[in-house]
């Protein structure tokens, strides 16, 4: 390489670096709200790495209101710990307004881990609003892992949206901690009570207005002829999402529920009681995998009436096309049915085809002077 060439690259890279630290020292001009609103987008791990920028972004991600821990961003899980440690004790004592605590590692985990407690403890104790806490090494429910009485102890907080994935929840959520709540996601959660009678695990959240479960459980009791229900009583719930929930038999109530979306297998359909008179709009992907309908058609038949009358104040509904393949088996007694959807105006259906019989039971007692019929 010349001489030439060699000073051009020297001049190069001396202009980058006076160019970055132009920009760094634009950004250090900024509002510090804007600053930590910036770092807030990023990983914490990375928005503690800033720090190196200059003598003034050495302590600005000590105030950011927002925390995302990530296990997998480092290669030994006691390196993570030891930084979520580090984190909480220097962190500046500012409101936590949203926290993501999320381990991807196997690990051989006590009945209980302190330092998954402590980090909870920590984001209520900081007025958290928003917490989403997962371990997504989770493969099975019955492996969840459990927090004994943690949130049944909880006296107040500010929680307003909450998202549980692998967690054991025992007992349910306290009296009143969670009064400001109105999002709840459980992923794959066991749902546990050692009491008698039926189980409702979301009674203390009066102001909930959404609530999702996927692939959750609920434990029943191991005596015959003992069933617990899982209830599901939401006197403000506007929007309900079940995917899989396990439970030898589910009560739903809910008086203001406006969208119902259920992605569900046939055997598994166990619903003793369904309320929501102010439903307008619902998804119904219901499927069966396992041949259920052919040894069990009374029972899955039942399951599926029970189902279908619980919908019929929609204005609208969509269905998977293993909806229509499994209520093509039933066609024949849903023909001889009166249709309960007296308000359907919209009928989708997620397929290319749908037997006449099931599109004359669902249309035909409807109101509306042209209902329509949507394919996709």
């Amino acid at each position: 390489m010349n001489r030439s060439s060699s000073s051009d690259l020297e001049k190069d890279g001396k202009r980058s670096r006076e160019e970055d630290g132009h920009a760094t020292e634009r950004l250090s001009h900024l509002p510090e709200p804007i600053i930590h609103h910036i770092l807030s987008f990023l990983e914490t791990k990375w928005a503690v790495r800033t720090s190196v920028l200059s003598r003034f972004w050495r302590c600005a991600w000590k105030h950011v209101p927002v925390l995302k821990l990530y296990s997998n961003s480092f290669q030994q899980y006691s390196s993570f710990e030891r930084f979520v440690e580090n984190i909480l004790s220097l962190r500046h004592p500012f409101t936590v307004r949203s926290m993501t605590y999320a381990v991807n590692d196997e690990l051989e985990l006590e009945e209980e881990d302190d330092e998954f407690v402590k980090v909870i403890k920590y984001a209520l104790s900081h007025g958290i609003q928003h917490l989403t806490f997962s371990l997504f090494y989770i493969v099975d429910v019955q492996d969840t892992y459990g927090f004994s009485d943690l949130f049944g102890t909880i006296s107040n907080c500010n929680l307003k949206t909450l998202d549980l994935f692998g967690v054991h929840i025992d007992g349910g959520f306290g009296s009143s901690g969670f009064s400001m709540l109105t999002t709840l996601e459980l992923g794959q959660c066991l749902l546990a009570s050692d009491q008698d009678g039926d189980f409702d695990p979301f009674s203390n959240f009066p102001c909930l207005k959404k609530l999702v479960l996927a692939h959750c459980k609920h434990l029943d009791s191991e005596v015959p002829g003992h069933e617990r229900r899982l209830k599901i009583y939401g006197p403000q719930l506007l929007s309900l999402e079940l995917e899989l929930v396990w439970s030898s038999h589910m009560e739903i109530v809910a008086p203001r529920l406006k969208f119902l979306c259920l992605e569900h297998d046939l055997e598994n359909l166990k619903f003793s009681n369904l309320s929501f008179p102010a439903l307008d709009h619902a998804y119904i992907h219901i499927y069966d995998d396992f041949h259920f309908m052919e040894g069990n058609k009374e029972c899955a038949t039942k399951g599926s009436i029970s189902l279908l009358q619980a919908l019929s104040n929609v204005t609208s509904i969509k269905l998977h096309s293993c909806t229509i393949e499994v209520l093509s088996n039933i066609s024949e007694f849903l023909e001889q049915q009166p249709s309960p959807f007296t308000r359907l105006n919209y009928l989708g259906v997620r397929g290319d085809t749908v037997p006449y019989q099931l599109r004359n039971y669902f249309l035909k007692g409807s109101s509306s002077s042209k209902p329509t019929l949507e394919f996709a």
